[in-house]
């Protein structure tokens, strides 16, 4: 049996398989590639590599670029064959994918068929051989010796290529491998490629286009820009870093237009040989959403039901079901909303806090309250506003999420107003927690440096209903604890020190009055006054003090203060070293000399 024989015999048989699939000589070289191998170097669907099928004219092969075998595949894509003695080799190879998309991994199975007539049979008989049939597992070779018998043009010992050998008499052992893209196939319209720094290294440019950039405009830029939420990237790289395994799911990407885009992902970590990721590989699918109109029967009904605004988005972002009131609050029709994200009719700065906010329902799988956050159109109107997240039958993924806003607008105008009256000090910082200690809102003053940062006129949609317990240094978390305990169970304001965690990473030392009130919203609340005093901390430690008892007492000496305090010299010399001074020495000072004890205890007043 010739090679032509051999690639006759077995072409047919390696297309009609759905993956890659190669025929290969005994030291490796591709006889024969397959379309679907083809098609990952670009090479259509021709026959540019059979050689009684060539894609040229005449039946001739095609002539494949300089350098380049026509069936496009590359010394290192191609799987190793089985070694002396090894009927089955498994392997795993990366390719390049053409379109710019980066690389893909592909897992190889490679069995060596003997050939028939070469001395290269299993079971001692000339042309008794065994092939396998790599379509069906059948023993092929019956069908082979039909075949035998049909001369094929004959190569005359030349090389055709770098990988594809023309020897002058047949082999002895012909090995076929079939692959399986470890990210399955179809994905190539939309691949991607990224580095674990996180740097975008390829891009195909259909993704390019249904983002709205150019490929310069991508590629070299950190993959966190173009991810909707940062949630999102954090968890697939995790998975991604910790499992071998191909992910799927689905992720939001930020258009260039900063609307959101909702992809099915397949990806997969890239490795060496020593298990280290080099990259992070695959490609992103548009798929309908199968929920849309199960949520729209589901629930039209429900939320015309509901008092104040009320809707219901699938996991696409897309409206489903809305009642008038919300079309009301937002000065739109029905057609104008349903079957559409926010960012289709809001303004796209504005629209972006309840994407997000959906978006973190899907992403957490539990429900999202925002106490209390503005109207997007007219800040003088506020809801308290909950998302919760709808399942699929099965109780396991989110579909998509009812949205409830009640309006709270009186309310939040009496809680300003009595929040104004906790300002005793221009410093002052209010935050109010829930009885639970979670943060609901901020006042519009911050310390510096900055606890959460600049407010910004709708960041209320933005702060996260942590505990405040979370800001705290672990030293100072048992007294607040008790005092916040205090505070709900006596209803009596409650004041204390303690050091709070600032943007800057390092503790600000803040005084803390904790107030109680059950009057505005009918449930308990604690707003926690604050105001930094980290500078005035050096000024209250003992030596300051003592200056500052001289000064009141027109003393220059420690001996002239303890003659006015009358106390011994040695009394003041202790109370220097130990760091306290005796609560007496200042009131007694501060009756006889007119000075605050304010001022002799921390400098200020």
């Amino acid at each position: 049996m010739t090679r032509n024989d051999l690639v006759a015999f077995y072409a047919a048989r390696l297309d009609a398989l759905d993956g890659p699939a190669l025929l290969l000589d005994e030291d490796g070289a591709v006889l024969y590639a397959n379309g679907p191998a083809r098609r990952l170097h670009g090479r259509g669907d021709g026959h540019g590599d059979r050689p009684d099928e060539g894609g040229g004219e005449g039946g001739k092969a095609a002539v494949a670029p300089e350098g380049k075998a026509p069936h496009g595949w590359l010394h290192d894509e191609v799987p190793p064959v089985p070694e002396a003695g090894e009927p089955v080799r498994e392997s795993r190879t990366r390719i390049t994918l053409p379109d710019g998309a980066g690389i893909r991994q592909i897992s190889w199975t490679c069995v060596a068929v003997p050939v028939p007539g070469t001395g290269g049979d299993t079971d001692g008989e000339t042309g008794a051989g065994k092939t396998v049939d790599t379509g069906t597992g059948k023993d092929a070779s019956k069908d082979a010796g039909k075949d035998v018998g049909k001369a094929m043009a004959r190569d005359g010992g030349k090389k055709t290529d770098g990988s594809a050998r023309f020897a002058p008499h047949p082999p002895r052992t012909v090995h076929l491998a079939w692959g399986r893209l470890r990210t399955t196939e179809g994905g190539q319209e939309m691949g991607f490629t990224i580095l674990p720094s996180g740097v975008i290294q390829a891009v195909s440019p259909a993704l390019c286009a249904i983002c709205g950039y150019t490929r310069d405009e991508l590629v070299g830029r950190s993959a966190r820009e173009f991810y909707f939420t940062s949630a999102a990237r954090k968890r697939i790289v995790s998975q991604l870093i910790k499992r071998a395994e191909v992910e799927n799911g689905e992720v939001t990407l930020r258009r260039k237009d900063g609307s959101p885009l909702t992809l099915w992902y397949t990806a997969e970590s890239i490795r060496d040989a020593a298990g280290r990721m080099v990259a992070y590989s695959g490609y992103f699918q548009e798929r309908p959403f199968a929920f849309s109109s199960k949520l729209a029967s589901d629930f039209s009904r429900v939320v015309d039901a509901l008092p104040g605004l009320a809707w219901v988005c699938g996991r696409d972002l897309r409206i489903v079901a809305v009642n008038d009131a919300y079309l009301a609050a937002y000065a739109r029709t029905r057609d104008e909303v349903m079957g559409r994200t926010e960012y289709d009719f809001l303004p796209p700065g504005l629209a972006r806090y309840p994407v997000e906010a959906a978006l973190k329902v899907f992403e957490d799988k539990r429900e999202l309250e925002h106490p209390a956050v503005p109207h997007l159109l007219d800040p003088a109107v506020w809801y308290r506003v909950i998302r919760r997240p709808i399942f699929d039958d099965n109780r396991q993924e989110v579909i998509g999420l009812l949205g409830i806003a009640q309006d709270i607008s009186a309310k939040v105008v009496q809680e300003n107003a009595f929040i104004e009256q906790l300002h005793t000090h221009q410093g002052d910082v209010v935050v109010v927690t829930d009885d639970q200690g979670r943060i609901l809102r901020r006042s519009r003053q911050t310390l510096t440096p900055a606890i959460f940062g600049r407010q910004e006129p709708y960041d209320a949609y933005t702060l996260d209903m942590g505990p405040v317990l979370d800001l705290l240094h672990e030293g100072d978390l048992p007294a607040v604890r008790q005092a916040l305990l205090r505070a709900m169970r006596e209803h009596r304001e409650q004041h204390f020190e303690c050091r709070i965690r600032n943007l800057s990473g390092s503790y600000s030392t803040v005084h803390s009055r904790l107030v109680y009130n059950d009057t505005i919203y009918g449930e308990p609340r604690v707003y926690v006054v604050a105001r930094d005093i980290s500078g005035e901390v050096g000024l209250r430690r003992a030596p300051m003090v003592l200056e500052r008892l001289k000064e009141a007492a027109g003393a220059r000496t420690d001996r002239e203060l303890a003659t006015f305090l009358n106390v011994s010299a040695a009394s003041i010399s202790n109370a220097r070293k130990n760091g306290r001074i005796p609560p007496d020495w200042l009131i007694d000072a501060g009756l006889r000399t007119g000075k605050s004890i304010d001022w002799l205890v921390r400098g200020v007043g």
